[in-house]
């Protein structure tokens, strides 16, 4: 039987998505705590580097981002746009985009190598996902999209 899904007030979806944060989530913490664990140290959201990178690893010249799929539009089964107000959720989704191509370009450009994770690799396989991350930190690429 399928499952329905349960119609929110505009009040109640809107208490809802001030609740989402943009830093500390569940998949940030789950990276971080794996990559201290193996031995390499960061800073956390530096705010004078382009996009405030999630992860910033200054002895490879490494910066991370661990992105949700819905909020940056991965394109995988994670990927949704909400039925109503599609305007504007179209317009935010186009702006988030073009912001990470923008912030990944001028990243590149000061010399950092930039990894982009994304939540639904993080779910799936995540010993494999940090093992390719470590293997990006430890290589000489300069971006990579796991």
């Amino acid at each position: 039987m399928p499952r329905k899904c349960k119609k929110h007030t505009p009040m109640n979806r809107s208490q809802m998505m001030q609740a989402v944060h943009s830093e500390d989530t569940r998949p940030e913490l789950l990276v971080r705590r794996a990559l201290f664990n193996e031995g390499f140290r960061y800073r956390l959201h530096r705010r004078d580097l382009p996009g405030s990178p999630d992860l910033f690893i200054l002895k490879y010249n490494v910066v991370v981002f661990v992105n949700g799929c819905f909020w940056h539009q991965h394109g995988c089964k994670m990927t949704s746009r909400p039925k109503s107000n599609s305007t504007f959720w179209g317009n935010k989704f186009t702006n988030n985009i073009a912001r990470d191509i923008k912030t990944n370009w001028k990243l590149s450009l000061l010399g950092y190598r930039v990894a982009t994770i994304w939540e639904c690799s993080i779910r799936s396989d995540f010993e494999r996902t940090v093992e390719r991350l470590i293997a990006f930190i430890k290589s000489d690429e300069e971006t990579v999209e796991i």
